[in-house]
């Protein structure tokens, strides 16, 4: 029987801000490696406990039996943020940020042929997970202590889309096919047996 990790863990349903799901960025310095990211930006009133255990497990695999009292004294990072509102986020949300090396899964909602989750095609990712959809996402919570600076983050594994794509965008972009009008009459002759 498979060990169950404590630190790996599904997130309740959170909308999706700043996602880099389909192609690594690079980091601030040159030496930095490019990552797939997101912010996962949960309601008021969310339920993350399993989310919160799963830090302290973290905590308490790099620093057994301190961790607790770290936390307390806030001699540590923690990933929760509450200062959402600053970046636009409705008020009293918690938001996380996720990444990670490797590219993420991306499903949806609905089963596939297998009856499993549908894989969300490479070239269609950016188009499903914008900012503002609703998913939940697979996360690793994990330790680090580099430069002085302590505390827990969480891995981003993979990401499951819960919308319908009809979610307001965070970031109030328009489709380009939206925010014109068409003149049939003026289409090119080259193009007139396709419409």
């Amino acid at each position: 029987m498979a060990k169950i990790d404590p630190m790996l863990v599904v997130t309740p349903e959170a909308t999706l801000s700043y996602p880099h799901l389909d192609k690594a960025q690079p980091g601030q310095k040159a030496t930095d490696k490019a990552k797939f990211s997101g912010t996962l930006v949960f309601d008021p009133g969310a339920d993350l406990k399993t989310l919160e255990a799963a830090v302290m497990a973290a905590g308490e695999e790099k620093w057994p039996g301190k961790f607790a009292e770290m936390v307390r004294i806030q001699a540590v990072r923690l990933p929760f943020r509450k200062d959402g509102e600053a970046k636009g986020y409705k008020p009293g949300s918690i938001f996380i940020n996720v990444r990670s090396e490797q590219k993420p899964g991306v499903v949806y909602r609905h089963a596939g042929p297998d009856g499993k989750p549908a894989i969300v095609p490479d070239d269609k990712i950016r188009e499903v997970a914008y900012p503002g959809e609703r998913v939940r996402a697979q996360i690793r919570a994990f330790p680090y202590d580099n430069s002085g600076n302590k505390g827990v983050s969480f891995a981003l594994n993979n990401v499951q889309i819960m919308g319908n794509g009809t979610a307001p965008r965070l970031d109030n972009r328009q489709a380009a096919t939206d925010a014109f009008d068409a003149d049939l009459n003026t289409v090119p002759a080259s193009l007139k047996g396709l419409y």
